[in-house]
């Protein structure tokens, strides 16, 4: 069984959260974490904004950079970058194959791993084998108890908090921050970006008790320019730290997420030493699939928004780069989504939606039929239909010259790139 069929037959969505696994894991495989150099990013939305500008800020100053994220999009090698690119397969092959013997190890001991502990496990092997100079270090759920959080990085990062995932990291802002703020270490500085009082105060109180340094992040209100190519495409022209940058990801939201890769960036600089104005010129390079990305052929819009949060984001800058239009909406979901929430801020902005059947990967999915329902209570004169993602995206672009907007899980994002092979 090759490695990707024989990580699918782990469970892609099975979750055991804790670390004592995952350091044995690591510590037989040789504590690779221990010769490795980290950035650690959690938040509720926009980490992975927020490490694809860092990367990005690093690799423009010479150093060799990691990345790992999750989930990928469509491929799993996705998960894992060097120097900005997508891991070669020879390399992967080597790390998993490493990882794979001793997660059979235990599993022959009734302990074996998760995906996730895996994928981190591979990660950890892979950016040690690269011998990367940095590895941008994004966590997968929560903090406190996710896989990442076996590292102590040179650097922490929260970006933002919001009601995600209460089942298993509480049900109020100030649970959800005591979680995102277990990855705090003693002594290393944390950049946290704009958030509630409620949230901010407990990242506050936990820096203070680990004498960890605090900056935070005040939401972006310098001057913005808006830079629209031929074909549609949009970026904005930000003043980050007194300098000018470019940033190709569109997005209110973008705005905020490059302050705090700025402030992140400017702080490594100062423990590190190298140039801060070539760090932020880096900005201009980076790239994040499936966040407001526009594929001018079909006018279509492809963002991941998945909770309340993200929809208002999303929201609030169609509203902005696109004034006084209107757009057909393309909406999936998981079950466990607040698909009201979210279809509430989509709503105002709609000429009509398709509710899209998507593959879950097992996971279980909204109903087009279950979304339609919950569209009537909110607002009952838009008019949907139920459709599937392969027609709906065969059909575009739309006669009458709208953008469509396809959002409500970054998982369907993933197939509907897939699907138009720009993944």
């Amino acid at each position: 069984m090759g490695n990707l069929a024989w990580l699918e037959s782990v469970g892609f969505f099975d979750m055991k959260l804790g670390l004592d696994r995952m350091r044995e894991l690591a510590d037989r495989l040789g504590a690779p974490q221990n010769r490795l150099k980290f950035i650690h990013v959690a938040g509720s939305n926009g980490k992975g904004s927020v490490c694809t500008f860092l990367e990005n800020g690093l690799r423009a100053c010479g150093y060799r950079t990691g990345f790992y994220s999750s989930p990928h999009l469509a491929r799993l090698e996705e998960r894992f970058r060097i120097n900005g690119k997508t891991v070669e397969e020879k390399a992967f092959a080597k790390a998993a194959d490493r990882v794979r013997e001793v997660v059979e190890a235990m599993r022959r001991e009734q302990n074996g791993p998760t995906y996730f502990e895996i994928t981190t496990a591979i990660a950890l092997v892979l950016f040690g084998m690269e011998q990367v100079d940095f590895a941008v270090w994004e966590v997968g759920l929560g903090g406190r108890l996710d896989a990442t959080n076996i590292v102590i990085p040179e650097l922490s990062v929260i970006t933002g908090i919001s009601l995600e995932h209460t089942e298993h990291l509480g049900s109020t802002l100030a649970a959800i921050a005591g979680e995102k703020a277990g990855i705090i270490k003693e002594g290393i500085p944390v950049i946290c970006g704009p958030l509630r009082k409620e949230a901010f105060d407990v990242i506050a109180s936990k820096a203070g008790e680990l004498h960890a340094p605090l900056t935070a992040v005040a939401p972006y209100s310098g001057p913005v320019r808006v830079i629209r190519s031929a074909d549609g495409k949009a970026s904005q022209l930000l003043t980050l730290n007194g300098i000018f940058v470019e940033i190709p990801l569109p997005g209110v939201y973008q705005r905020n997420n490059a302050k705090v890769a700025a402030a992140a960036l400017e702080r490594l600089a100062t423990q590190f030493g190298f140039d801060r104005e070539a760090a932020l010129n880096g900005l201009h390079h980076a790239d994040w699939p499936a966040r407001m990305q526009y594929i001018p052929n079909r006018r279509l819009m492809i963002d991941g928004a998945h909770n309340p949060e993200g929809a208002e984001a999303l929201a609030a800058s169609l509203k902005e780069f696109y004034p006084n239009q209107k757009f057909h909406f393309l909406c999936g979901c998981f079950a466990d989504k607040n698909a009201d929430e979210v279809l509430r801020f989509f709503a105002p902005l709609a000429l009509d939606f398709q509710f899209i059947e998507f593959d879950g990967s097992g996971r279980k999915i909204r109903t087009p039929a279950e979304l339609a329902e919950l569209l009537r209570t909110i607002a009952p004169d838009c008019p949907s239909k139920q459709a599937e993602l392969e027609s709906s995206l065969e059909s575009l672009p739309a006669a009458d010259g709208a953008i469509t907007v396809l959002s409500g899980s970054l998982h369907m994002c993933g197939e509907a790139l897939h699907f138009l092979k720009l993944l």
